[in-house]
């Protein structure tokens, strides 16, 4: 018998960032407070197989502050790429590739209010991970 493929859920994206040991340092966020926010289902990969990319939610103003990549593997979900460094992040799908988003902030500005723009990276997946392929900076978010 084949097991079915494991759903690209909220609730398999958390099961997924608990689990994977190289995730670790996103365990407590998701355990108390925060957790995935925005869910990608898609294939990125060029494999014919759905993956799931994640952001996962601060609990508090910082808003998203990482994302990750999954692809299935023996049942489950396997990293293929996580971002864990970032600051209230956007993540949006554009083909096969992801975008990400983040404001950028100049010397005095409130937290709510980023007077630098916003600056995009465009990932692609190479083969073996997902790695930038383009960079731009717009005045407006995304």
């Amino acid at each position: 018998m084949i097991a079915a493929p494991p759903p690209c859920t909220l609730p398999a994206a958390r099961a997924a960032i608990v689990a994977a040991p190289s995730l670790r340092s996103l365990r407590a966020t998701v355990e108390h407070g925060g957790g995935p926010d925005t869910l990608i289902c898609h294939d990125l990969t060029g494999d014919g197989i759905a993956d799931m990319a994640v952001t996962v939610f601060s609990g508090g103003t910082a808003g998203d502050v990482a994302w990750v990549v999954f692809r299935r593997a023996g049942g489950g979900w396997k990293p293929a790429y996580a971002q864990l460094h970032a600051y209230k992040v956007a993540l949006v799908r554009s083909g096969r590739d992801l975008v990400e988003w983040q404001p950028v902030y100049r010397s005095g500005d409130a937290n709510c209010c980023p007077s630098g723009g916003f600056a995009a990276r465009r990932f692609s997946w190479n083969g073996r991970t997902f790695v930038v392929t383009s960079r731009r900076h717009s005045k407006t978010p995304p």
